[in-house]
């Protein structure tokens, strides 16, 4: 059975020869690491044509079917060849051959690791217009921000800087950048006022002492000197006096002093806010009664539960409530009446005492000032209503003092007595 055949070279299907210095360093690259892998690329050079590959596979597709083989030529070129057999039944009666042309498969390879190698460099140089683009719009305004932030931090003298924190204003941008940026400047602003504020009340405390010590100096002075019984009685008066004040006033500034870590630390809980008030109104009604002082409670029927800190709140009404009743006489009135709105609740104390003077309505809650009769000089801090503020404040609420007059027409009219309003989230 003659089993020769005619061979047919298909020219159209040989691939454009296209090299380039790229593509050729690449093969050399991967024909490098290919070796180094251990792969199959030394396969014995074959110097022969398609024709003699073709049918040197014949026999072995004849004797065991489809026979596939890879060799290269005499120049490196890959090529591929298989063989199957044409069968009738179980019967051979011919074989189909193709060998690939000599480098056509490593001019597919070249062609498609140049399209690898050209979107490569494509991504490598919209990664680095990325990383500039994030660089320019995220990295570079974190690290003003870090740095600016760390400012002050070192107290070494050559790096530490003597002036204010200013952090780059950057709220135009709509990102996170721009909130984390407002965030910082509100938290440096809140630590300057915080120092401010500090400052401010070292010099008031300074100022405050002074005046018992210096009372206290001039007695002392005097007390020695003195030869008069009753001079020397009066001037144990003074130093008790004193003494008293000063021991008032430490432990007002100390109250004062903690007022803010203690309000950050405690754990606010829900509460009546009617019950805590009746019940200081039951304990400070008698108080106010035993004076002569008529005392009026008016609070709704049904509990008002508010979220905050129960034995703070009610340091500020018994404040409010101790500074009315001390100054209302024999024959007076206090009221403390109780009204809940949509989101709001108010608590207001009223008494029929001799109002506030005018002048004081705006001064009336700083600290350690105080409006009181020469005869009650010296018996409070003037912290009373500082600290009422501040808690109320912590709170998210607000409070304010006015006088009660005749006609909201005639401002100038002689005052009933004064009003106290505490507002309050609910």
């Amino acid at each position: 059975m003659d089993y020769s055949g005619q061979s047919e070279s298909l020219a159209a299907l040989n691939p454009s020869e296209r090299s380039t210095m790229i593509t050729d360093t690449l093969d050399a690259i991967w024909m490098t690491f290919a070796r180094i892998l251990g792969q199959d690329v030394d396969k014995p050079a074959v110097n022969t044509d398609n024709t003699q590959l073709v049918a040197d596979l014949v026999e072995s597709a004849i004797a065991s079917g489809t026979h596939v083989r890879t060799s290269r030529d005499m120049h490196g070129n890959i090529i591929f060849s298989v063989a199957t057999p044409v069968t009738n039944g179980e019967t051979p009666i011919g074989v189909v051959a193709i060998a690939s042309a000599a480098g056509e498969i490593d001019g597919l390879v070249r062609a498609e690791r140049e399209q690898i190698l050209q979107m490569f460099v494509i991504a490598i140089l919209v990664s680095i217009g990325l990383s500039l683009v994030l660089a320019s719009t995220i990295a570079n305004p974190l690290s003003d921000l870090a740095a600016a932030a760390e400012i002050g931090r070192e107290r070494n003298a050559r790096k530490f800087s003597p002036s204010r924190v200013r952090i780059p204003d950057l709220t135009a941008r709509p990102d996170e950048i721009g909130r984390l940026s407002g965030a910082l400047r509100g938290m440096v602003a809140a630590l300057y006022d915080r120092i401010d504020a500090n400052e401010q009340f070292a010099a008031d405390v300074a100022h405050e002492i002074k005046n018992p010590l210096a009372s206290l100096r001039s007695a002392v002075t005097s007390l020695r000197t003195s030869k008069r019984e009753d001079h020397r009685e009066k001037l144990m008066d003074v130093i008790e006096h004193d003494t008293i004040r000063l021991d008032r006033l430490v432990s007002d500034i100390c109250n004062a002093s903690r007022l803010d870590s203690e309000l950050v630390k405690e754990e606010e809980e829900a509460f009546d806010l009617l019950k805590m008030i009746g019940n200081l109104a039951d304990y400070l009604g008698n108080e106010a009664r035993e004076k002569g002082v008529e005392f009026i409670t008016d609070m709704p029927a049904d509990p008002i539960v508010i979220e905050g800190l129960e034995s703070r709140l009610a340091q500020v009404f018994v404040n409010l409530l101790t500074n009315a009743i001390s100054f209302c006489a024999d024959g007076d009135a206090i009221r403390i009446w109780v009204r809940k709105r949509e989101n709001r609740v108010l608590v207001v104390v009223e008494d029929t005492g001799p109002g506030i003077p005018e002048q004081a309505l705006t001064k009336i809650f700083n600290r350690f000032y105080t409006e009181r009769p020469q005869d009650h000089f010296g018996n409070n801090s003037g912290l009373g209503l500082a600290i009422s503020k501040q808690i109320v404040e912590a709170h998210g609420g607000v409070i304010w003092a006015e006088n009660i007059r005749p006609t909201d027409a005639d401002v100038m009219s002689e005052p009933l007595g004064a009003r106290f309003v505490v507002g309050l989230p609910v």
